[in-house]
């Protein structure tokens, strides 16, 4: 984890553990972790919103409402060396794009837990997330 996302995420804790926010441990699974409503998670994080990171083959598909499993992070992502969305290539297929959403529009989120392997916090969200809940209907390039 680079310098800099390691400070950006140890701010991100230290700002959910001063409002009294449980971090769940990476290997955490998503059953146990009690449901909490969007308003709550949206409290939690001050109104910041909630990002989905995509691949540019999963873009269109994945910026609809969707009723299935997602993972979604208030912050950067941050990766382990060499793989994930952060690494550029000259593959356009690799380029990394997000959506957004409003935590306050979900029904139903859990976390936030550590991000196995990468680094990072994450909000699962169990049941997706309404049309409603995306602040934009298309993807914006991450650069």
């Amino acid at each position: 984890m680079s310098t800099c996302s390691a400070i950006a995420t140890r701010l991100d804790e230290e700002m959910l553990l001063n409002r009294s926010v449980h971090i769940y441990p990476p290997y955490t699974p998503v059953g146990t972790m009690p449901p909490r409503s969007g308003s709550a998670v949206a409290s939690e994080l001050g109104g910041r919103y909630l990002l989905r990171y995509l691949l540019r083959t999963q873009y269109q598909h994945l910026t609809a409402a969707t009723s299935q499993l997602r993972f979604v992070t208030h912050t950067n992502p941050v990766f382990a060396k060499g793989g994930g969305l952060v690494a550029r290539t000259a593959d356009a297929d690799k380029t990394a794009f997000r959506t957004i959403s409003r935590s306050k529009s979900h029904s139903r989120d859990t976390g936030p837990r550590r991000v196995r392997l990468g680094g990072g916090l994450e909000y699962v969200l169990p049941k997706g997330f309404p049309t409603d809940a995306l602040v934009l209907s298309w993807p914006v390039p991450v650069v």
